[in-house]
């Protein structure tokens, strides 16, 4: 792809962009600064470089489809959230809400599908134009993967802003780094399934005995990587020859509708 091309198709990907980020600020009490927006945005793109790279080079030649699906969709959840954390890091000062996180998640997300959106709008040009299945995919990519970027991303961000400003859940004496105590936490969450998913943060209920930061940030990465995998699944898998990428509208109008109601703007704001 030579520097016109990739022009060419970063402003044809970079619509969608601007509007989902429109779309999601104006829901927030209190948007960040554009200049710490600007960052987690960049973080986004650099966290799909080393995958386009691993494509390119057929790096996982020997994986099944199913191996395959899962390495990836491990791979650009864990770029992703490590990316996350170092953005907290970099803005520790404005990581003081729990909406934050998903703030921060959304910003991640929508660079990390911009880079992949430039990618695939370069080879669907290549191999056809400007006809009719390159805007098939344009408007796909643009609407329902991008959406789908911010529910998985979202979703541990929401959970990393949980496990460190929700009291309720995670009280103080129980913070960690987030992965501290790696082995006894990942042991703890794999005993309990969507433990805190289903008793605490979709019903919005305290904990009696409190969590501690790093049962919280390990759900929230295994619940991220779950509903990637889901997604990804019901897109390239199909089921006594039925394709099955319908089932993934409950996924995108649940997830999107969960979070839109959850940073309502309060009326008097």
């Amino acid at each position: 792809m030579g520097i016109n091309e990739l022009a060419i198709f970063a402003i044809l990907a970079l619509p969608p962009v601007v509007g989902w980020i429109f779309f999601w600020r104006r829901r927030l009490t209190e948007p960040e600064p554009a200049h710490v927006l600007a960052q987690l945005f960049l973080f986004g793109i650099f966290a799909a470089l080393p995958l386009f790279v691993l494509r390119e080079y057929d790096a996982f030649y020997w994986a099944s489809p199913l191996v395959l699906l899962i390495l990836f969709v491990f791979l650009e959840e864990s770029l992703k959230g490590l990316l996350l954390i170092g953005g907290v890091e970099f803005n520790r000062s404005y990581f003081d809400r729990w909406e934050d996180g998903f703030e921060f998640a959304i910003l991640i997300a929508l660079g990390f599908a911009f880079s992949e959106n430039v990618f695939y709008f370069f080879r669907e040009y290549s191999a056809g134009g400007l006809e009719l299945a390159f805007w098939s995919i344009y408007f796909f990519r643009s609407l329902s993967t991008m959406l789908a970027h911010i529910i998985f991303t979202g979703t541990f961000g929401y959970f990393y802003a949980c496990a460190y400003i929700m009291k309720g859940i995670v009280p103080k004496k129980k913070h960690e780094k987030p992965l501290a105590r790696f082995s006894r936490n990942l042991g703890w969450v794999i005993k309990r399934p969507f433990h805190i998913t289903f008793c605490h943060l979709l019903p919005r209920k305290d904990s009696a005995k409190g969590h501690t930061s790093g049962e919280v940030v390990i759900e929230g990465f295994l619940l991220a990587i779950t509903l990637h995998a889901l997604f990804n699944a019901l897109l390239y898998f199909t089921l006594f020859d039925k394709n099955l990428g319908f089932l993934i509208v409950p996924i995108l109008i649940g997830g999107g509708w969960w979070y839109a109601v959850r940073f309502r703007r309060p009326k008097h704001d």
